[in-house]
């Protein structure tokens, strides 16, 4: 049975492409992803609205299909309803389903939190207003924002097609222009995101955390599977502990 130690549930936004194939990259043999295809195309609220009436229906088809905790993707979902919106949902459908489920920004704050980061820059592919509301959302849970930019990419499809190292040099410029930050963070786990971690982490000697790595970070935390992951970053390898 292939994904014998644990299968992980992703609600994607929308194709969960980029997620899933980076996931294959870290992970060893049993270790299995199942995603649940999402409706929004373009990053915009009549989108996200679509989006969020599906939930729950496609966490119960990932809990039916035993997967071991399910992660809720699209933190842009979150940031729009406000902050204590996540764990509420999470809260509300583990209950119901006597599975740990959790929306990935729960995870993307956990893991922020985890590597000592208080003081932070922050690296996406998205347009100004969806940053607007990622600093609000992590200022309320307790961060500093020190940076925040994006590439301006609405239409969702866009974002598996960008250059795999897009990442790292728009993380790479904005840590250049806040050195104080005790960390990077980059959301979406839709754009290329882990090829770089390792080398960043070493060239600024700070941690960095993608959407990619927390979603499966914590997804394995909820499921309490302990795993060592070497090569892609400080939160990647701690897992093992």
């Amino acid at each position: 049975m292939y994904g014998w130690r644990v299968r992980i549930g992703h609600v994607a936004p929308s194709r969960g492409d980029t997620l899933v194939y980076e996931f294959y990259q870290m992970m060893p043999a049993g270790f299995m992803i199942l995603n649940s295809t999402g409706t929004i195309r373009q990053l915009v609220d009549a989108d996200m609205e679509r989006q969020l009436q599906r939930i729950e229906e496609a966490a119960a088809d990932l809990v039916d299909n035993k997967c071991d905790s399910v992660i809720i993707g699209g933190s842009p979902l979150f940031t729009k309803l406000g902050y204590g919106s996540d764990t509420e949902m999470g809260k509300r459908l583990s209950d119901k389903y006597g599975v740990p489920v959790s929306p990935g920004i729960t995870g993307e704050v956990e893991a922020l939190k985890s590597l000592g980061i208080k003081k932070l820059v922050v690296a996406t592919p998205h347009e100004d207003t969806l940053n607007d509301r990622m600093k609000v959302f992590l200022e309320a849970s307790g961060f500093k924002v020190l940076k925040i930019q994006g590439y301006g990419v609405r239409k969702n499809a866009d974002l598996t097609d960008m250059d795999e190292h897009a990442a790292y040099k728009i993380a790479k410029r904005l840590y250049e222009q806040a050195q104080d930050a005790d960390g990077v963070f980059v959301p979406c786990p839709r754009w290329p995101t882990i090829t770089d971690v390792d080398l960043l982490e070493r060239e600024i000697g700070k941690p960095v955390v993608t959407s990619c790595q927390a979603y499966i970070w914590h997804a394995l935390k909820m499921a309490k599977v302990k795993q060592s992951v070497a090569g892609y970053g400080r939160l990647m390898a701690s897992l093992v502990n």
